[in-house]
């Protein structure tokens, strides 16, 4: 008995230290593609016959696990860092702080009147 009481706790101490040397995983982990455009009221899709090729080339987010990971808009691409926080995420690039949230297993970065809705590509 007194060895199988040893052998349960071994066994939870060594899941618990997995845990703290993976890291926690974020949902947000994964490269992300835009699949729709907000612009002053005008709305543009993947699917759209005249616009779907730039929505779809428009912007791609990856997010790597350690807070790193790059963003490429207009086929420019930059490193960032991001830090999620539930359901929120903070991308900073050269400095500068872009907000997005899940919603509705989209990514949705969004700024004045413009929002660029991003799926995970798998």
């Amino acid at each position: 008995m007194k060895n199988l009481k040893k052998m349960a706790i071994l066994l939870v101490l060594a899941a618990m230290t997995c845990v703290l040397l993976t890291g926690c995983d974020s949902q947000f982990h994964g490269t992300w593609k835009s699949v729709k455009v907000e612009e002053g009221g005008k709305t543009y899709d993947k699917d759209d016959e005249e616009m779907g090729g730039f929505v779809k080339s428009f912007m791609e987010v990856e997010i790597e696990k350690g807070g790193e990971g790059k963003i490429t808009i207009s086929g420019e691409s930059k490193d960032l860092e991001w830090e999620a926080d539930g359901d929120s995420i903070t991308l900073t690039v050269d400095g500068d702080d872009e907000e997005g949230e899940l919603k509705d297993d989209q990514l949705v970065i969004e700024e004045d009147d413009f929002k660029v809705y991003l799926e995970k590509d798998d």
